[in-house]
């Protein structure tokens, strides 16, 4: 096997700015969980650190599993929608064979060696591992490998679309109707759960996290919202791609004016905080009224998603000289890499996380400063992450792809 052409040689059906937003998401996402577990060894640096507004952007990282669904909602739509407008159907059995050999094999061998590196530190709740091996750990409370909650809702919500999109939206001449009914039922339930059940509030009362955590934030029908915008970029772009070619070629001013607006508006959900993760000092959520919290919760990551995909079409499809210097960063090719080992990358992280850290900070007590640990800890972690992620893809992931592709009727590129 080309090492070289591997991990290297990107395919000439990739999207350049796909590939830098799948990288971006999952440095984001190691990032996160890296000071989430350093923060619990070394609470009087790092829980200080957070108070810096410039820093409020490293508690967000969980933004970056909204990226992840934005992008896969998109890769797989555009499958979905091609097979449909070309054969009127969807071969099913095909597609979830497909997802299940993409997806399951090196998440097998995850959960399997994850009872050594968790050593306690979550490994006891192996009893649950029957709701990973069916995707549904996002509503088993306690579930082992608590981090692959969201693996568990891109497969549930590709157990429905292929029905929706061969029975249901057939049925709608005008499709962007039952799309805004598929987007606003996600917002509607959030609002019940964060007003009516959990009643929310700014700043967050870390007493009730765990309940937060597992009957909130890793819920489908409250998180599908990233997804949906994917899958709506999709239909457009199968469907529509001279229409939307159009928009931003006729009509330079509004696509100029959305693109501006929607890179504010990336960089100032990244940025704000409503002290969920970690308590913070200052928050410009404090000092609004409280309802104003409530609303923000409730809509921003579903907001974050349509504004994630209007980038990511303008970067397809806009020659404005604003998108274009964003389009060029995203597609450098330094990106592709990353990108090609961020889902073994993601189910990897967190288990070497929690065996290197204590482990390396215990034997360099008195050697290095707590500082030099924090930083040798996340250095080393993140190499490790990427080294033992590019050998999953390389004996488990690809031979499998390869696998994957010869068993369905007409090859299809890998996604």
């Amino acid at each position: 096997m080309n090492l070289s052409k591997l991990f290297f040689s990107r395919p000439v059906h990739n999207f350049k700015a796909i590939d830098g937003i799948r990288a971006l998401a999952i440095l984001w996402v190691i990032l996160f969980h890296g000071w989430g577990n350093l923060r619990k060894l070394f609470p009087e640096i790092l829980g200080d650190a957070l108070q810096k507004p410039w820093l409020v952007w490293l508690t967000k990282g969980d933004l970056g599993v909204d990226l992840f669904f934005v992008i896969s909602g998109f890769l797989i739509g555009t499958i979905l929608f091609k097979e449909f407008k070309k054969t009127n159907t969807i071969n099913f059995k095909s597609f979830y064979l497909r997802r299940l050999l993409r997806l399951l094999p090196v998440y097998l061998f995850s959960m399997v060696i994850a009872q050594y590196f968790l050593q306690g530190a979550g490994a006891e709740k192996w009893t649950t591992v029957w709701s990973n091996l069916l995707y549904v750990n996002n509503y088993v409370r306690g579930s082992y490998m608590a981090w692959t909650w969201s693996l568990a809702i891109e497969e549930q919500f590709y157990i429905v679309i292929p029905f929706l999109i061969v029975f249901l939206f057939p049925k709608f001449r005008k499709k962007r109707y039952i799309f805004a009914l598929l987007a606003i039922i996600p917002i509607a339930f959030t609002y019940y759960y964060s007003v009516h059940i959990f009643k929310f509030k700014v700043p967050f009362e870390r007493e009730v996290f765990d309940d937060w955590f597992w009957g909130y934030y890793m819920l489908t029908h409250l998180r599908y919202g990233g997804l949906l915008s994917g899958v709506i970029a999709a239909y457009l772009h199968v469907n529509h791609s001279e229409r939307v070619a159009l928009f931003f070629k006729s009509r330079p001013l509004q696509a100029n004016f959305l693109i501006i607006v929607s890179l504010l508006l990336f960089v100032l959900i990244s940025s704000l905080s409503l002290g969920l993760w970690v308590s913070v000092d200052e928050s410009i959520f404090y000092k609004l009224p409280p309802k104003v919290g409530v609303y923000y919760e409730i809509i921003h990551r579903d907001l974050f998603s349509y504004i994630v995909v209007f980038i990511m079409m303008a970067c397809m499809y806009s020659k404005s000289k604003i998108i274009k210097p964003v389009n060029q960063f995203l597609s450098l090719n330094f990106f592709y890499p990353i990108a090609k080992i961020s889902y073994s990358a993601y189910l990897f992280h967190v288990l070497i996380m929690k065996w290197l850290y204590p482990k390396f900070t215990e034997a360099m007590t008195g050697s290095l400063s707590s500082l030099q640990i924090i930083w040798c800890n996340a250095l080393i972690s993140l190499v490790v992450t990427l080294v033992a992620s590019a050998l999953m893809v390389l004996f488990i992931e690809e031979p499998f792809n390869t696998l994957k592709n010869k068993i369905t009727i007409k090859k299809k590129p890998v996604q």
